[in-house]
């Protein structure tokens, strides 16, 4: 096991100690305030449990996803860059949890728009790694400006499902994760009549598309100027994978194919036009005339 993967691994085992004690406390908190606290008022301990019952919603959720990439890896044979998998943890650990616990979003007015735009530029790199997913079994010869459309495309679709589901959980649960409750002078875009929710989901969808144009211009170079080393760095992630998609001589060997196609249909035009041919057609003719 390399310096890389001991890190990542205990750096994973710290972030889910940290939350297990965390869901623990919040439930043991929330217990006491529904059972024990005779002194608070009912409005008091509905408030209490109903902050505590998010902080332990958001903990399960955050501990959950810290085995993303790892039943990914497990699932789809694959090696994901410890660096990568890091910044993925740290952003969900971030982003989820420490974001509601410590009510950072309000704290920090740009503490969502970085979140946001560093969510776009993970999401596009990991849209990037879905093509040749999809597509080992084929050429990886395909235009690096389609490439970079659809890591810019997969990340803003992201983006917006998360704020339908940041929507939903408003809608639910009673929060305010779309800022709605926030006084017209907030440090949002847009004018004060449009009401901090939209600002808020606005303002976040266009960060994210920020972020993924950032990516988009990334693997578009890579993709073009790297394409060689790019193709044996995701043969390197995905081992298991074999397919003339993942050689990274198959797009020079793909085009002789297509220049010999195009040389077999003039040679067939070529024959049909010979002395040959044309003395058997004029045969055939006279047969069935």
């Amino acid at each position: 096991m390399g310096i890389g993967r001991l890190v990542r691994n205990r750096l994973f085992l710290a972030i889910r100690l940290s939350l297990a004690f965390s869901i623990i406390g919040n439930v043991v908190v929330a217990l006491r305030m529904a059972f024990g606290d005779a002194d608070a008022s009912g409005v008091e301990i509905a408030r209490e449990l109903a902050e505590r019952m998010e902080f332990i919603i958001w903990g399960v959720v955050t501990f959950i996803l810290t085995f993303g990439s790892e039943y990914i890896e497990r699932r789809e044979r694959i090696d994901l860059p410890d660096i990568l998998e890091v910044v993925i943890v740290l952003f969900i650990f971030a982003g989820l949890f420490l974001s509601v616990r410590y009510k950072l979003y309000y704290r920090f007015f740009w503490w969502d728009d970085l979140l946001h735009t560093i969510s776009g530029v993970i999401i596009g790199f990991i849209g990037f790694i879905v093509i040749y997913r999809i597509n080992y079994r084929y050429s990886m010869d395909i235009s690096p400006l389609l490439v970079a459309i659809f890591s810019f495309t997969f990340a803003v679709t992201l983006g917006v499902v998360w704020e339908i589901l940041e929507f939903a959980c408003d809608v639910v649960l009673g929060s305010a994760h779309q800022k709605w409750n926030l006084p017209p002078d907030a440090m949002l875009l847009g004018r004060s009549y449009q009401g901090s929710g939209l600002r808020d989901t606005m303002s976040d969808l266009i960060v994210d598309s920020v972020g993924a144009l950032i990516t988009s211009f990334i693997t578009y170079w890579m993709y073009k100027h790297r394409k060689r080393k790019t193709l044996a760095d995701m043969r390197r992630i995905m081992p298991e994978l074999v397919g003339p998609g993942m050689d990274p001589e198959f797009p020079r060997r793909s085009r002789p194919c297509a220049a010999a196609l195009a040389a077999s249909r003039v040679a067939k035009r070529v024959a049909r036009s010979s002395p040959l041919v044309l003395e058997l057609k004029e045969v055939w003719c006279k047969i069935y005339s």
